[in-house]
């Protein structure tokens, strides 16, 4: 190759370079000019501080100037309506997604994030039919959106449309591709224990069993399939009831009463003796089997052994207001008598009293009774028995 075309080549190869070089200068300074100016903005910035720090009223005072100065800030005004929502200003939330909505140059993503978050303004709002149909409409647009599907289940589920929430909530989960089997085995008890009030019992039983094949952990479903079989079938509702101990022994609690009438009329109520002492030697601190079983014995007359036994179970549950009247109760049949402990039993029989509260693991709502849906929240099968500490330790 001549001198001559070796420098053509180099020529060539460095005039490429600088041209390609220009073109990234010229492609960054036009990607500056498409930047939308609000996020140059310093109540932009201030807003973004605010909310990373949790100041929710700061941020919407700063994201409100923001939309002010940018009307055309579609992202800042979603950001915006979810932080009113959040601070219960619905009413202004809802203003808000409407102005949004009437916007013709919106993304198909764009307006179906808007739908979503207009329908859950209206469902925290208590329009509950306009929120369903908002919800519809942003799976017309839009089949696969988790959010609307997951709010047209929590809908149903508030108006207690047990097949349908069913029927959504298969489907969320095939989105998903997760193991929604207990919540699911949850919605089948609900249809079963309504089955079952209506006095449909053949309904109901294949709706309690089809809940315990989708989990064990059902634990409604056990219950409600033990009623079932009791009237029957005594010794298969106690091996009902039996399962549901061995699956979930924090909530075998639940099951006591139902157990016992189950053994005795089986003739087997020493198979209830067995388990609570089973469950005690799990958790030395489960004081409702040691209440379950000093019922046995007072039943008995072995008085002095039922208070042993009552007596553990009021250091390992100080608050509980059933071992106190358990306790007077074998006391008196022991001949501690009189006036004076007839009416300490009868004011505390009435009394308003604090009652081993039940706590949502996902919320920390607390409820007196044991509930399988949490009412704040709508999580299914996250409240436990809150364990108190025993009064020893506490002095």
């Amino acid at each position: 190759m001549t001198d001559t075309a070796i420098l053509a080549v180099l020529l060539a190869a460095i005039a490429g370079i600088a041209a390609g070089r220009a073109w990234s200068a010229a492609r960054r300074r036009g990607e500056l000019r498409d930047r939308p100016g609000f996020r140059s903005s310093g109540h932009y910035l201030q807003g973004l501080h605010h909310l990373a720090a949790g100041q929710v009223e700061l941020a919407i005072s700063e994201l409100s100037k923001v939309a002010r100065e940018s009307p055309e800030a579609v992202e800042v005004l979603q950001v915006l309506g979810d932080l009113l929502r959040q601070s219960g200003q619905v009413e202004r939330a809802l203003a808000l997604r409407q102005q949004v909505l009437l916007r013709r140059d919106l993304t198909r993503a764009e307006r179906a994030h808007a739908l979503a978050a207009l329908g859950t303004d209206y469902r925290k709002s208590g329009f509950l039919d306009r929120a369903l149909r908002t919800f519809q409409e942003v799976l017309e647009a839009d089949p696969g959106n988790l959010h609307a599907l997951s709010e047209i289940g929590k809908l149903q589920e508030e108006q207690r449309q047990w097949p349908e929430a069913y029927e959504t909530r298969t489907r969320l989960a095939r989105l998903r591709k997760a193991d929604d089997s207990l919540v699911l085995g949850h919605l089948q008890a609900e249809m079963g224990r309504e089955a079952l009030l209506a006095g449909r019992a053949d309904e109901a039983e294949r709706a309690f069993r089809t809940a315990l094949s989708l989990d064990r952990r059902v634990f409604p479903a056990h219950l409600g399939l033990a009623d079932l079989l009791l009237p029957r079938n005594p010794a298969q509702a106690a091996a009902v009831l039996e399962d549901a101990v061995r699956t979930d022994p924090d909530r075998a609690y639940l099951a006591f009463d139902r157990l016992l009438r189950c053994l005795d009329a089986a003739a087997e109520p020493s198979r209830f003796v067995d388990l609570c002492e089973g469950l005690i030697r799990r958790d030395p601190r489960d004081w409702r089997a040691r209440l379950a079983l000093a019922r046995i014995l007072i039943r008995e007359e072995r008085h002095e052994e039922a208070v042993g036994l009552l007596l553990r179970a009021m250091e390992a549950n100080p608050q509980a207001l059933e071992v106190h009247l358990e306790t007077w109760r074998a006391l008196r049949a022991l001949g501690a008598s009189g006036p004076a402990v007839d009416r300490y039993l009868a004011s505390a029989e009435a009394a308003v009293f604090y009652r081993d509260p039940h706590l949502c693991r996902s919320c920390r709502y607390r409820a007196d009774a044991m509930l399988w849906r949490c009412p704040q929240c709508h999580e299914w099968d996250t409240f436990v028995e809150e364990r108190l500490a025993p009064a020893a330790a506490a002095r």
